[in-house]
């Protein structure tokens, strides 16, 4: 999750959110890290947020991975 917030310095943007949810580091029970840098501006109609959301299969089941990415205001 740092190394994707770290490639995002290179771009222009103005802020991020990674979110993965699931049995992480192999524990018993499930749970969700979040990691945001920047702004989000969620209320903001005009406000330009790319989504992104893909489930990643581990040999301890299903991580979800979701990714929001804020441009910038039109």
């Amino acid at each position: 999750m740092k190394k994707a917030i770290e490639l995002t310095k290179k771009i222009d943007i103005r802020g991020v959110k990674v979110k993965i949810a699931g049995r992480l580091g192999g524990k018993e029970i499930a749970h969700a890290d979040t990691i945001k840098k920047g702004i989000l501006p969620f209320l903001t109609i005009r406000a330009k947020i790319d989504y992104c959301c893909y489930p990643i299969r581990t040999i301890y089941g299903v991580l979800g991975v979701k990714i929001w990415i804020f441009v910038d205001e039109e």
